[in-house]
């Protein structure tokens, strides 16, 4: 039911309006004693007293003129002062002129409460009962229960989560609108304003609904909203038709690498034959004690064959392997592939194509100058 406005209830004169208002004025004032002969809950100073004085008067002249916000303030001064039932009966009478009246209910219990066996305090206690009763059945009441779905969710009030006591009876809020919203792992999935008027009562309930099941990704498709370079390689692979041009790096590396080591190994190999030039004296006969040297030279010369032999195969198939992942593969691999010997084919083919189609040989030589105890050598014409 719509009130004329904050204080109206009391403020709005009628045919007996001052009387009635003669008659607070005196009621204020007597509250007014009863809280400067209350005994305070600690020690306060005589210029706390006379403030607080002060204030309750202040309160209820405020009171009397239907500024309740302002009366309310100078009360709950008072109150931290000195916590009397009067106190706390002119607190709740200010809370439920401003539809406060949860808070104005729970005010008007602790004055009865603080009134009880205090003969000081019989103007409260005459009037107390009464206006609980009219609050309770002022005071509206929101259930709210869990439906499908919300069993795990966190469910707030006007921003408070709500505990197990609150969700299982009735819940007394103020008259008006209310939000109330579930959560589940800091994410909101409902969220819904209940209004209310004085005495009504109204239930609510929470259902989320089961999100949607993610389909599964298939093997190779890109997920989705990536762009066009993402989607080739959204599965760690190429996509179809684009091969990888890893493999043919790694050869391409792998054969530089050995080619360098065959060089290193035919460095050594050139000192070896030194030495045994000085220790056979130029001809053909070689001491017992150059024997050593000798196997040592053919080890050299062994390793170097298959460093450099293995590199060269490596840099071809490296360079077949690059071009094939460019699109240019098809001329190359057909030309590979018609060669008996797929190494040296595919070393020839490529040695052609690279350098602007400048001729690159490799040979291997039966016998080189002076190697006559070494074994086979490598010499490179280019």
């Amino acid at each position: 039911m719509a009130r004329a406005g904050p204080c109206a209830r009391e403020g709005i004169m009628d045919q007996g309006g001052l009387r009635k208002t003669g008659r607070r004025i005196l009621a204020a004032a007597a509250l007014g004693a009863a809280l400067v002969a209350a005994p305070p809950a600690r020690a306060q100073t005589k210029e706390e007293l006379a403030a607080a004085r002060v204030l309750f008067q202040e309160g209820v002249a405020l009171s009397a003129a239907n500024n309740c916000a302002a009366a309310l303030a100078r009360f709950q001064a008072v109150a931290s002062v000195r916590r009397t039932p009067q106190v706390l009966f002119n607190i709740a009478e200010c809370e439920a002129r401003l539809g406060k009246l949860v808070s104005a209910l729970g005010n008007y219990r602790m004055a009865a409460a603080a009134a009880a066996g205090d003969p000081r305090a019989n103007d409260v206690t005459a009037n107390v009962g009464a206006r609980i009763e009219d609050l309770e059945a002022r005071v509206p009441r929101l259930a709210i229960r869990r439906g499908a779905g919300a069993l795990t969710a966190t469910i707030l009030l006007d921003g408070t989560a709500l505990g197990a006591a609150e969700m299982s009876g009735d819940i007394p809020v103020d008259p008006g609108p209310h939000v109330v919203a579930a959560r589940i792992g800091g994410r909101e999935v409902v969220r819904e304003t209940v209004t209310l008027e004085e005495g009504h009562a109204k239930t609510v309930e929470i259902t989320i609904a089961e999100p949607p099941a993610a389909a599964a990704p298939t093997a190779g498709a890109p997920p989705p909203g990536a762009p066009a370079a993402t989607a080739a390689t959204a599965n760690g692979a190429p996509a179809a038709g684009q091969p990888s041009k890893v493999p043919g790096l790694v050869a391409l590396g792998a054969g530089i690498a050995l080619g360098a080591a065959g060089g290193v190994f035919l460095g050594l190999r050139a000192g070896t034959l030194s030495d045994l030039d000085a220790l056979c004296g130029g001809d053909r006969s070689c001491p017992p004690s150059a024997r050593p040297t000798a196997d040592r030279g053919r080890l050299y010369t062994g390793v170097a064959e298959a460093a450099i032999g293995l590199g060269v195969a490596s840099v071809a198939a490296g360079i077949v392997l690059l071009a094939t992942s460019s699109g240019g593969a098809a001329e190359p691999a057909a030309g590979a592939a018609a060669e008996p010997d797929s190494s040296a084919a595919a070393a020839r083919s490529a040695a052609r194509r690279s350098a602007g189609g400048r001729l690159r040989r490799a040979e291997v030589l039966p016998r080189a100058p002076g190697a006559d105890l070494a074994g086979l050598s490598v010499a490179g014409r280019f």
